[in-house]
């Protein structure tokens, strides 16, 4: 944008150009030799200038297509506004820039521009703007009526003011235009070229990110004309960092088209012009209270699709089961994927206003987590996802919180769990006591500080008996989730299983979850002179045992191989042996309780499926089966069904069998 005129002494006539643009004007001063054309007072006018380099390399301004003195450097701050075309020491033009003179006026912008990024106003300095000026076109409403009252009696600064007014009127002169028709039709159509004038910084926009509604706070813009021409946005957000709530920066481009556009045609748009803005902000503004009580450590469910950022991409994982939020522990585990926040405004003084109020009713706060408020706008732009563990695929994800709920404890399942009843009597109150405590209270401990603070806990016996169901039925009894490994996830030589195990446990003990390795023969087994690869492996765990600090059950077969070292550790050996008919009968009863709508067997049939010799695994895959085939016939689950497909189980097992013998 440019301003030319005749003389310094005419009002100026101004040029238009391409907005946004600045090119390269052609300089036109000449030498000065006329004493009188230097201003000796505020002048209530626009000066079109050029500031270049003289010979000796010092910055001097000239009137364009005049002649004046240089003997008083800063003459041209005697005008009220400066338009100046800056050259660089080489020659070449670098920028317009529009400088502000009157300190009255001055301090207006300051009081008025605040806040706008890369405009700062500071009345005590020199006050320009780069044109086309974005934040005079954004503020111009609000300086003409706090201007206008302000100066109503002083009539030099409300000249100046007038003067200003009309020169952003000048200038933005289309833009205005084009503003106007975006706000009165209901389209909201926009051209790429006045695009930038519809995202005012500080006002909320929105977008659909993985699919979810988001609201971001912008925080500046520019037009990038690369290879791939776009308007970038600047925006924020809140988020939690695992210590407190604060904004983080983001970034979205508006890749360039031609013609206009619909505002809700646009992959980013304002949230008032959205045609359903009230309801996206109602349904932000709850889903922000939800991520506001998240904050800290929560065990819950989730069902849907997480992510986890894979560069600029994300990773997406289909999720259904348990998982821990906890933000702070996430970004411990995964240091790579830490993020830093920007306080919030007024964040110190809002937090000792909730310290004071709280000792004020003689609570004591010392202990005590406390989370800044939000306010309703932070809410509304709060993050869609939060951070934690999913122990269902053992991996540290982002969680849509539209997907969290709260956790559906089954607390008949220990009751349920078909186990000798002094057996079972003595995992549940050790268990209870151990979670009860914690890992850090005080109670029965070893010699050495730290070793022995663990529950260990194996169980051995044949297959499909109930050993990993005492595991989960334990969890389930003590509202902690489970974390089940298998060898394979462990690794198989030394250095592997340390760094792995090591993880895992660090991993449970911090949330207090319990730990189930199954089929743990391998690390359990006795140590011999001719395979040192398997003995450092039993050494590691033998060693990382020592100091676990949580609930940890190990199942094996083969408590017969066991090394020496491992009985000393074990403080509940649990042992399993095959079902009788009545332990059956029980876990068909169990089983068939749990279809839906239940199934139509007298005590008669259950007795007669109780007498086939079947494991606990077994018979829930046989009622599992059934239940299927007459859901998919209309039918309700009876005891022919169940029947059939016991037999089908019976000829399998034979043919198993055979097979074995064969081979024997």
């Amino acid at each position: 944008m440019s301003l030319d005129t005749e003389s310094p002494e005419t009002k100026p006539v101004i040029q238009e150009t391409t907005q946004g643009t600045q090119q390269e004007p052609e300089a036109t001063s000449q030498e000065p030799d006329n004493e009188d054309q230097k201003p000796k007072e505020m002048k209530s006018e626009l000066a079109l200038l050029d500031k270049k380099y003289d010979a000796d390399g010092h910055k001097v301004y000239r009137l364009r297509e005049a002649k004046t003195d240089d003997g008083n450097a800063d003459w041209w701050k005697l005008y009220a506004l400066t338009e100046t075309r800056h050259y660089k020491e080489s020659g070449g033009f670098k920028c317009t820039r529009l400088h502000v003179n009157p300190q009255p006026l001055k301090q207006l912008l300051e009081d008025i521009i605040v806040g706008f990024p890369y405009d700062p106003v500071d009345a005590q300095q020199d006050v320009d703007f780069d044109l086309p000026a974005y934040c005079l076109f954004f503020y111009r409403k609000e300086l003409e009526e706090v201007g206008s009252e302000r100066f109503k009696d002083d009539e030099a600064s409300l000249g100046h003011l007038k003067l200003l007014i009309d020169w952003i009127d000048k200038v933005h002169e289309e833009t205005f235009r084009a503003s106007q028709r975006f706000h009165s039709n209901g389209q909201r159509p926009i051209s790429y070229e006045h695009l930038w004038t519809v995202f005012r910084p500080g006002s909320l926009v929105y977008n659909r990110v993985q699919g979810h509604p988001r609201a971001y706070k912008v925080r500046g813009f520019w037009y990038e004309d690369d290879s791939e021409p776009c308007l970038a946005i600047r925006v924020k957000f809140v988020d939690y960092d695992g210590e407190k709530f604060g904004t983080r920066k983001d970034s979205f481009r508006i890749p360039k088209y031609s013609g206009v556009m619909r505002a809700e045609d646009l992959n980013i748009m304002p949230l008032d012009f959205h045609s359903n803005s009230a309801g996206i902000r109602a349904q932000l503004l709850e889903r922000g209270r939800r991520f506001e009580k998240l904050a800290g450590q929560h065990f819950m469910q989730y069902g849907g699709v997480a992510i986890k950022r894979n560069g600029p991409k994300y990773d997406r994982h289909n999720l259904s089961g348990r998982i821990v939020v906890d933000c702070k522990n996430y970004q411990r585990f995964e240091p790579d994927e830490d993020f830093e926040l920007e306080d919030l405004p007024g964040t110190e003084a809002a937090k000792r206003q909730r310290i004071m109020r709280k000792y004020n009713e003689g609570i004591d706060t010392s202990d005590e987590i406390i989370y800044d408020e939000l306010s309703e706008e932070e809410l509304v732009m709060a993050n869609s996802t939060v951070r934690g563990f999913a122990f269902s695929t053992k991996k540290f994800l982002e969680f849509f919180v539209d997907n969290i709920s709260p956790i559906k404890w089954d607390e008949t399942c220990f009751e349920q769990l078909v186990l000798n009843p002094t057996t079972k009597r003595t995992v549940q109150a050790m268990v209870s006591v151990h979670a009860r405590r914690g890992q850090d209270q005080p109670g029965f401990d070893d010699i050495v500080e730290g070793k022995g603070k663990g529950l260990v806990m194996v169980l051995h016996g044949p297959p499909g008996v109930g050993k990993t169901l005492t595991a989960e039925s334990v969890a389930e009894a003590v509202h902690r989730p489970l974390y089940m490994v298998s060898a394979g996830d462990l690794g198989t030589d030394s250095y592997t299983l340390e760094m792995n195990l090591g993880r895992i446990m660090d991993i449970t003990s911090t949330w207090g979850a319990v730990l189930l390795i199954d089929e743990a023969d391998i690390f359990l087994a006795r140590r011999n002179l001719s395979d040192l690869q398997r003995n450092a492996m039993v050494t590691v765990f033998l060693r990382v045992l020592e100091y676990y600090r949580g609930i940890l059950f190990l199942t094996t077969n083969r408590v017969g191989t066991f090394d020496d070292a491992f009985t000393s550790r074990i403080h509940v050996p649990l042992r399993y042996s095959n079902l009788d008919e009545a332990s059956r009968r029980t876990i068909w009863r169990n089983f068939c309780n749990r279809v839906p709508g239940g199934v139509e067997i007298s005590d008669k049939e259950l007795d007669e499926l109780a007498k086939r010799e079947l494991n606990g695994r077994q018979i829930k895959n046989i009622v599992k089966s059934a239940e299927s085939l007459a859901a998919f016939d209309g039918q309700k689950l009876d005891y022919a069904q169940l029947q059939a497909f016991t037999q089908v189980q019976g000829e399998f097992e034979r043919d198993w069998m055979g097979f074995v013998d064969v081979d024997e």
